[in-house]
Parts: structure tokens; sequence; C-alpha cells
């Protein structure tokens, strides 16, 4: 986790593993975390040649010789949560891959190549998709994908491009966290900013008819009047841009 250091793959793989079995409301209801270790052997194994020449269909995770990893996954959760969350290592460059259950959509989130794509990154896109729901159908649910089809239609979020070639394991691991974030207190950090910038001309009468939860922020900050405010964590990480609503809405 040094700076300008590269994430590798133990790192992902513990932090799907603490998403998973930590008491994280979303995690626990909606969103399941594949470890890493399965989509990069399938990667590392058949690359973009993952059409078997006999059955022309993509290779089948059953067919890889470490099948221990399959031993790691939670078969309930594969079966019944509405979102997968499948980050992958290849070619030195991590990405995530969000495949969404409910309405059959398949989401790419990379923090490289953004929205832009070509013909050898969509192959393994679609042998991804193929991947991940051959894992739920494993798990005991309902195949997403019809017997003529491969994938489901790729859809590429636009989200902050790294400033660095080291710290794309970074942002990956930190989009998995942010759909569990503690959205009340970042709330908080922005209400506080507002109420002890020198621009502000709000009447606090006005402010007080707020929420609950924006008193208790003018109160906290009223407190540190005395000493010069400090911008939070929340504020100044350069992922506050990115959220789930890209994810979530239907198209």
């Amino acid at each position: 986790m040094a700076p300008e250091t590269c994430i590798d793959m133990q790192m992902v793989s513990l932090v799907c593993h603490v998403l998973n079995r930590e008491d994280l409301e979303r995690f626990r209801r909606d969103i399941y975390c594949v470890p890493p270790e399965i989509l990069i052997r399938m990667f590392q194994t058949y690359g973009t040649n993952y059409l078997d020449k006999k059955t022309k269909m993509p290779y089948l995770v059953s067919q890889l010789k470490d099948q221990h990893y399959l031993e790691l996954l939670d078969k309930e959760k594969l079966r019944r949560h509405s979102f997968l969350f499948a980050p992958v290592l290849h070619a030195s460059h991590w990405w995530l891959y969000v495949l969404d259950v409910h309405n059959k959509e398949f989401y790419v989130v990379d923090s490289v190549y953004g929205t832009n794509t070509n013909l050898i990154r969509n192959k393994l896109h679609r042998f991804a998709c193929n991947v991940l729901n051959q894992l739920r159908v494993w798990a005991g649910a309902q195949s997403l994908l019809k017997k003529q089809t491969i994938s489901l239609q790729l859809r590429f979020v636009d989200v902050p491009t790294q400033q660095n070639p080291t710290d794309c394991g970074v942002y990956v691991m930190k989009w998995m966290q942010l759909i569990e974030d503690q959205l009340d207190q970042f709330r908080k950090d922005i209400v506080e900013k507002v109420i002890m910038s020198m621009e502000n001309t709000l009447n606090v009468e006005a402010i007080k008819q707020a929420s609950n939860m924006t008193l208790e922020a003018i109160t906290e900050s009223r407190e540190r009047m005395g000493r010069k405010p400090t911008p939070s964590a929340t504020l100044k990480s350069p992922f506050v841009q990115v959220s789930t609503a890209e994810l979530e809405k239907k198209h």
C-alpha cells in the first residue's frame, strides 16, 4: 500500500473478503464481491481466445485447474444478491466489473480507459460477463444469458482518470468501498465546510429549519470555531466524485 506501488492480488482479495464478511447493510442485502482470483486465472489461461473450438462457447470455470478458489465463494450470496462486484488484474492493470442482476446489465469501471474501448478489451469484458454468469448458475441461480449469446450489453461508467500508472488497484478498492461509505458523515462534512466558510451569508435561523443531521453538524462546527478548520479526509479524497447512481440507474 506504499505510495507509487502497485496493489497485488492478495490485497484486493482481502478487501473483498472484509467487505463480504463485515456487517455492512448494502453488502449484506444486495452486493457480493467476487474475489479476483477466478477471473484472473481465466484471463491468464484463455485471454481473448476463450471460445472452445468444439462448442463455439466460452470455456467453463469448471475446467480451471485451480478449483479450490470456487470453495471460497459464498453460494447463497452469489445466487440471491442483486449486484456482483468483480475486480480483475490483467496486463498489470486493475479494473472493476459490476453485474446488475435485476436489470441484466454489465458495467465496466476503469480508471485508465474510462468509456474508451477496443476490440481486444471488449473480448475480455464479454468473457468476464460469461464467467460471472457461470458462477451464478453454479451457485443455483438462473442464467442471465440466452444460449445464443455469450454476454450482456457492455456499459462503461465515466469515472475520474488516475493520475499515475500505479493507482488503479487503489481506485478499484475505493469504488468497492464507496457504496457503503458513511454518507451521513459526508453530508455533515459538507455542511461544516459551508458553515465555517467566510463567504457564508446564510441566516442561522434559516439553517435551523433543516434536518436534525444538519443541526448536529452546526453544533459540532460551532464548538470548533476557536480553531482553524481543516478539510475532512472525505472531501480531500479524489474519489468522492464516484457514485453508484450510474450503476443503479435503469435504462
